[in-house]
């Protein structure tokens, strides 16, 4: 991790208090921040440090996919199911595993995580025979956690449970010192053999300085790569870099609204299923909408 703000140095500060402990860590931030990257840290700098290190990625892995994945499954325990496959769980061992963008992580499996935690032991889908669990976890996200506890998408104990030790990463446009030392970084990582020591120009190095980064490091760094594939020169200059532009204001201000109206109408629709006791029939009159249109919603908002 690279890095001399204040920002930084707290989060190193941070890192290292949590390497000396086994309770669970959640690493919150925007996108492209390096969460994943700050939980390989804390792992390296632990006394589990030559154990395993698995990464369950929520973000890439299909809803249906998570449990079978997490827990592993026995041979004939569903239709298709041909062989026992152990889950990433079971891989983790003594290690430590990382639930990535843990907000993704379906409901159901939610409550069969929460079971392990308190027993320490799961079973396998299909399995009679309990697995002790003795791994660390360590969880990323990029969501408002409790915030989703509050609208019913994430379960509170196992929010409570994560946030033992949390740890935010801050985004690059609040750690703007910190961008000339990831832009001599990535220049060194890519350095081309046809083209060693590429520079930015002043120019180029003021521009990038001055950007926003909605993307955050990783943003930063695939300009970076694809600046030094194209340039013909030992210097980069501003028209080698192609940088995303920033969504306007009144995009920005548009999708501000659009999350606003999604959150007054999600609690309407709560608030009357509550009135009604679960009646859609009876919420849709008092909303006023077709029960088909609340249906429709219900499915939006996954309630």
């Amino acid at each position: 991790m690279i890095g001399v703000s204040a920002h930084m140095q707290r989060l190193y500060s941070l890192i290292h208090q949590a390497s000396n402990y086994a309770y669970p860590v959640l690493l919150t931030g925007e996108k492209g921040t390096g969460k994943q990257l700050a939980a390989q840290t804390i792992h390296s700098l632990s006394q589990r440090k030559e154990k395993a290190f698995v990464v369950a990625d929520f973000s890439t892995l299909a809803p249906t996919l998570a449990e079978s994945e997490l827990f592993g499954y026995e041979r004939g325990a569903f239709t298709g199911a041909s062989q026992t496959q152990w889950g990433l769980l079971t891989f983790a061992r003594e290690g430590t595993i990382l639930l990535k963008e843990v907000g993704e992580l379906p409901y159901h499996v939610q409550a069969r995580f929460i079971q392990m935690l308190q027993e320490k032991e799961f079973k396998p889908i299909g399995s009679i025979h309990p697995i002790p669990f003795k791994a660390r976890i360590l969880a990323t996200t990029s969501r408002d956690l409790q915030a989703e506890v509050e609208r019913g998408k994430f379960r509170q104990d196992l929010f409570l449970r994560l946030n033992a030790t949390p740890i935010s990463l801050a985004p690059l446009r609040e750690r703007k010192e910190d961008i000339p030392l990831l832009i001599d970084y990535f220049l060194e990582k890519y350095e081309r053999a046809d083209q060693p020591g590429m520079k930015l120009s002043p120019a180029a190095g003021q521009y990038l300085c001055g950007h926003a980064w909605p993307g955050n490091v990783r943003e930063l760094e695939e300009r970076i790569r694809q600046a030094m594939s194209v340039c013909s020169s030992p210097m980069i200059d501003v028209s080698d870099i192609k940088v995303t532009p920033e969504m306007p204001d009144d995009r920005r201000w548009a999708a501000d609204l659009t999350s606003y109206l999604d959150e007054r109408e999600w609690r309407a629709i709560v608030q009357a299923l509550r009135e009604s006791q679960g009646d859609r029939s009876a919420a849709a009159r008092l909303l006023g909408i077709a029960e088909s249109a609340l249906q429709k919603r219900l499915q939006y908002y996954h309630l």
